[in-house]
């Protein structure tokens, strides 16, 4: 079932800004190339990106709200590159009543902090939140992530093409705004059709991350040189 639309959260004049922490096992799955070029130089592998990201909160809370338990789930097709923005987004949580109030803020970024306060600003569409079911097998890298038939992820492990033992190989970002250390797999299966936005894109990027995100982790200000 939708839940109140973020557009008219947005333009509510009635918002403060609430202090958060999330603590997560965090799902990503993307159209890219292995590794996903938007990491390093910021330009997707097929000059647009469309993807799916998830996370369940392990310890977290907003203002007094725990936020232990919760899933949330979504996918966004951007045109070109992330930062160019125009995204479209299909958002599910799966949470309390209470937990839903607190989350929507946090995602909107109505409550500023990484990594939604960028990636908020580069959606323009958002379709939900959409309260249903988000069933996660947790497994790491080789997690698999479903939302009824709307949404499906399956994560993989890379295999060693001799041995045939598990190879994981890892993305360091030491500044990274999502994760700072990221395992990197591929995908069997990541399709989305819900509410007329739809994608298939098995076999490309995935990573699986321990992530820690707090409204004390802010965006940097920009700062304009006069002249």
């Amino acid at each position: 079932m939708p839940g109140p639309t973020l557009d008219a959260r947005l333009l509510s004049k009635e918002v403060t800004e609430m202090a958060w922490r999330i603590k997560a096992n965090y799902y990503e799955g993307c159209n890219c190339a292995l590794g996903c070029p938007c990491n390093m130089n910021g330009f997707p592998s097929h000059g647009y990106c469309e993807g799916v990201v998830g996370f369940k909160i392990k310890e977290g809370d907003r203002e007094g709200t725990d936020l232990a338990g919760a899933k949330v789930a979504s996918a966004v097709k951007w045109p070109g590159a992330i930062h160019e923005g125009n995204g479209t987004m299909v958002l599910f949580i799966d949470a309390t009543e209470a937990q839903r109030e607190a989350l929507i803020p946090i995602l909107t970024a109505e409550d500023p902090g990484l990594p939604w306060e960028i990636l908020a600003a580069t959606v323009s569409e958002v379709h939900g939140p959409f309260f249903e079911t988000i069933d996660i097998d947790e497994k790491a890298i080789d997690s698999q992530l479903r939302v009824g038939d709307k949404l499906s992820m399956n994560m993989e492990s890379f295999r060693d093409p001799v041995s045939g033992e598990k190879h994981v190989p890892h993305m360091i970002l030491k500044d990274g705004f999502i994760f700072q250390d990221g395992a990197i797999g591929t995908t069997s299966v990541l399709t989305l059709n819900a509410d007329g936005v739809t994608f298939d894109h098995a076999g490309n990027n995935a990573y699986y991350s321990e992530v820690e995100w707090s409204s004390d982790n802010r965006m940097a200000p920009v700062i304009t040189q006069q002249t």
